[in-house]
C-alpha cells in the first residue's frame, strides 16, 4: 500500500508538473515573436516567402491549438508576385496526451478565406509543383507505437473534421467560387462529406453551381470508398437564361491504389432530361489504366431536350424528324486505345449497330457500322425555304514546316467500313449501300463504294486528296441499267431523259465547295440510254408540223407528247473547266434520227446543242431535215429551227414561203 501511495503522488506531480509547464508556456510565450523563424524555415524549405499579417494564437488545454490571421505563401520564381495561397483565418488543434505518446491526433481543422491560385509558366511548370523533396528510398520507418505506426498507413485517421469556409481556387480561366466544405472526423468509419460552389470560365452570363454529397471511408492505407454519391447542380450557358440541371448519382466506388484496381458497378448521369447509365471496372489505374464497362442512352426526345440549351430545334421536311434518340454500347480502354463494342445507335426509325476502335498513341481510327434504313430528305429543309446561309470559306493556312506545328496537325489515319440496308436520296431509293473508307495522311479514299439503285447498280470510286492549298477532288463512278428518269427526277430539270441506261464519269476538280469543283472539273463522260424518250419537248411533233406546213397539210390532227421518244440514246463527252462538250449526240427511233453537238456547263447549267432532226421521210425526193438549237439552262430550255442552216439546205427552195413566216415561231420553249 506504501509503494501504491508514493506512485500515485510521483504520477500526481508529474502530470501537475506538465500542468504548470504548459500553462507557463501559455502565459509568457508569445507565438508572435517566432514569426521570422517561422517565415525563414518555411524560405529554405520551399523557396517561397510566407507572409503572416494576423495574429498567432497560442492554446494549449485541453487542445494544443493553433488560431492564425491572414496569410499568405508566394509562387516560386518565375511566376507572378501574386500569393499562390492566401487565407483569412485557420485554426488547427491537437490533442495534448497522444502528443505526449509521440502521436498527432488532430482535431478539427478550420479554414476561413482561402484563396488558392493555380497558375503555369511559360516553360508550362506549374506553381504548385517543388514542395519539399520525397523521403529517402529505403529509409527506416519512425520509431513509435503501433498507433503510430497505423497513423502513417491512414493519415487522415486522427483529423477530428475538417470545415472550409469562403474559399476560392483558379486555374487560368477556370474559377470555384464560394466554395464550402465540411466533414466529420476521419475514424474508421463512414465520414460524411458536404461540398458546395460556384464555377465559370471567364464567359459573360455563363456559371454553374455545384453540389456533392458524399460517405467517405479509408479502411486501410490507400484503399478509398465512396458511397452514396450524389452531385447536382445547375450550368446557366452563356446566351440562354433558361439553367439545365444536372445530377450524377453513384451508389458506390472502391479504388485500391494498392492493388490499383477501381470499381463503379453503377453510375447514372442526367442533363437537362438525357439519361445516362453505365458502370466502370479498371486495374493497374497507376501504372497503366485499363477500364471496361457500359453506357446507356435512355431514350430522349431531340425536340424537347434541344431548346433547353437555348437553341432551335432545326426545320425539317418531316416534322416528326430529330424526335427521339436512344443509344448503348460496351467500352474498354487500355495501352493508350478505346474500344467500343456492341454499339447500338437508334434516330427515329433509323438503327445504328458496330463497333468502333481508337488508337490515341497512333491517332488510328477504324470501325465496322450498319445501318438497317435512313431516309434523308425528311432531315432536309422544307422545300422552298432558303438553306441555312454559311460561313466565307477562309484561304487555306500553307503547310506547316515546322515540325511541332506539323505534328499538331497530323491528320487520323481512318480505316472503316459502312453498310446500309436501304436509303432515300432525293426520290433515289438506294438498297444494299456498302462502302469503305480509308483516311490516310491527307487522303480520304472512298471505295469500293456500291449499290443497287432503280433497278440497276452503282459503282463508284471516289477520292479527296486534301496535302495541298487546295483540295482535289476525283470521281470514277459508274451507273449500270439504270432507271434514268428516276435518277433526274429530283433535279429540278424540265427537260431530263427517262429510260434505262448506262451513264459513267472520270473526272477531276478542286476548290473548297461543290461549286468550285464543278468550275475546274476535267475529265470524260459516256452516256447510253435505250427505250426511254427526251422528257418535256416533242420533236417529232415539231417536225410533222414543219413537214405539213411544206406540204400545204392541216396540222390539227398531230398531238404534241412534249416527250421524244427514242430507241437508243447515245453521247461521250470530254470535260474541261467545268464544260462538258459532246460531238457525237444520236438519238435514234424507227421515225425520227438526231445527230448534233454541243456543250453543258456544269456549275451554271447553261447548255448550248445544235442538232440535226431526220424524220427520215422526204418530200418531193428531198429528205425532211430540220436544224435545231437547243439553248438556254437545263432547268429552262429554248428550242427553235436555225433559220439559217435551214435556208442553206436542200429544203431551201421548198421553204421560200413558210421559212419566214411559218417556220420561225415552229417551235418554243416546251
Amino acid at each position: 500500500m506504501r509503494a501504491g501511495k508514493i506512485l500515485g503522488f510521483v504520477v500526481a506531480g508529474l502530470i501537475a508538473a506538465i500542468v504548470l509547464v504548459l500553462v507557463c508556456v501559455w502565459l509568457f510565450v508569445n507565438p508572435n515573436d517566432y514569426k521570422a523563424k517561422m517565415a525563414a524555415a518555411v524560405k529554405a524549405a520551399t523557396g517561397r516567402d510566407l507572409v503572416l499579417k494576423g495574429d498567432i494564437k497560442l492554446s494549449v488545454f485541453p487542445w494544443v491549438a493553433l488560431e492564425l490571421g491572414a496569410a499568405s505563401l508566394g509562387n516560386p520564381a518565375g511566376f507572378s508576385d501574386q500569393p499562390f495561397v492566401s487565407i483569412q483565418h485557420a485554426t488547427v488543434r491537437a490533442k495534448l496526451l497522444p502528443l505526449l505518446q509521440k502521436r498527432l491526433e488532430i482535431a478539427r481543422v478550420e479554414i476561413d478565406g482561402l484563396d488558392l491560385r493555380l497558375l503555369k509558366n511559360a516553360a508550362g511548370a506549374g506553381n504548385w509543383e517543388g514542395f519539399g523533396r520525397p523521403a529517402a528510398q529505403g529509409s527506416a520507418p519512425a520509431q513509435g507505437s503501433d498507433g503510430a505506426a497505423r497513423q502513417a498507413e491512414r493519415p487522415l485517421a486522427g483529423v477530428a473534421g475538417i470545415k472550409l469556409t469562403h474559399a476560392r481556387v483558379s486555374y487560368e480561366s477556370v474559377v470555384l467560387d464560394n466554395l464550402s466544405l465540411e466533414t466529420a472526423p476521419f475514424a474508421d468509419g463512414v465520414v460524411p462529406i458536404d461540398l458546395r460552389f460556384d464555377a465559370n470560365r471567364g464567359i459573360a452570363t455563363e456559371h454553374a453551381t455545384v453540389e456533392a454529397k458524399v460517405d467517405f471511408s479509408n479502411p486501410a492505407g490507400r484503399h478509398y470508398r465512396l458511397a452514396a454519391l450524389l452531385l447536382l447542380g445547375e450550368v446557366y450557358p452563356a446566351g440562354n437564361g433558361r439553367p439545365l440541371r444536372w445530377t450524377v448519382s453513384m451508389p458506390g466506388l472502391d479504388l485500391d491504389l494498392d492493388a490499383q484496381m477501381l470499381a463503379v458497378p453503377s453510375v447514372a448521369l442526367t442533363v437537362a432530361g438525357a439519361e445516362l447509365n453505365g458502370s466502370v471496372s479498371g486495374t493497374k489505374v497507376l501504372d497503366d489504366l485499363t477500364m471496361t464497362g457500359s453506357v446507356t442512352l435512355a431514350p430522349l426526345v431531340l425536340r424537347e431536350f434541344i431548346p433547353r440549351w437555348g437553341l432551335s430545334p432545326p426545320q425539317t421536311r418531316d416534322a416528326r424528324a430529330f424526335s427521339s434518340l436512344s443509344g448503348s454500347t460496351a467500352f474498354a480502354y487500355g495501352g493508350n486505345s478505346l474500344r467500343l463494342d456492341t454499339v447500338q445507335l437508334a434516330l427515329d426509325q433509323t438503327h445504328l449497330q458496330g463497333n468502333v476502335a481508337d488508337d490515341l498513341a497512333t491517332k488510328a481510327l477504324t470501325f465496322n457500322l450498319s445501318a438497317d434504313q435512313i431516309d434523308v430528305d425528311r432531315y432536309l429543309a422544307p422545300e422552298g425555304q432558303p438553306p441555312a446561309p454559311t460561313q466565307s470559306v477562309k484561304a487555306r493556312e500553307p503547310i506547316a514546316t515546322d515540325s511541332k506545328a506539323t505534328e499538331a496537325k497530323t491528320p487520323w489515319d481512318v480505316q472503316g467500313t459502312v453498310a446500309v440496308g436501304s436509303l432515300h436520296l432525293s426520290r433515289l431509293d438506294l438498297t444494299n449501300l456498302k462502302l469503305t473508307l480509308t483516311a490516310k495522311d491527307g487522303v480520304t479514299h472512298l471505295y469500293p463504294l456500291q449499290a443497287q439503285i432503280d433497278g440497276g447498280r452503282y459503282s463508284g470510286d471516289v477520292t479527296l486528296d486534301e496535302h495541298g492549298e487546295v483540295p482535289v477532288l476525283s470521281v470514277d463512278e459508274h451507273l449500270t441499267g439504270i432507271d434514268v428518269g428516276k435518277l433526274l427526277a429530283g433535279s429540278g430539270k424540265s427537260v431530263h431523259l427517262s429510260g434505262k441506261g448506262n451513264l459513267s464519269i472520270r473526272a477531276a476538280g478542286h476548290g473548297e465547295t461543290a461549286a468550285a469543283v464543278l468550275k475546274t472539273l476535267n475529265g470524260h463522260a459516256e452516256g447510253y440510254v435505250t427505250e426511254g424518250a427526251v422528257e418535256g419537248v416533242d420533236l417529232g411533233y415539231q417536225l410533222s408540223r414543219a413537214e405539213a406546213l411544206i406540204k400545204g397539210g392541216s396540222t390539227a390532227s398531230l398531238q404534241d407528247t412534249r416527250r421524244t421518244q427514242f430507241d437508243a440514246f447515245k453521247t461521250s463527252a470530254q470535260i474541261v473547266d467545268g464544260v462538258a462538250e459532246t460531238k457525237d449526240l444520236l438519238i435514234s427511233s424507227q421515225a425520227l434520227k438526231i445527230t448534233g453537238q454541243g456543250s453543258m456547263n456544269l456549275a451554271t447549267s447553261a447548255i448550248n446543242f445544235e442538232l440535226l432532226a431526220d424524220t427520215l421521210r422526204t418530200t418531193q425526193g428531198v429528205p425532211i431535215q430540220i436544224p435545231v438549237i437547243v439553248s438556254g439552262t437545263t432547268s429552262n430550255p429554248t428550242v427553235r429551227p436555225d433559220v439559217e442552216a435551214l435556208a442553206k439546205g436542200q429544203l431551201r427552195q421548198k421553204l421560200q414561203d413558210v421559212l419566214k413566216d411559218k417556220l420561225q415561231g415552229l417551235f418554243g420553249k416546251p
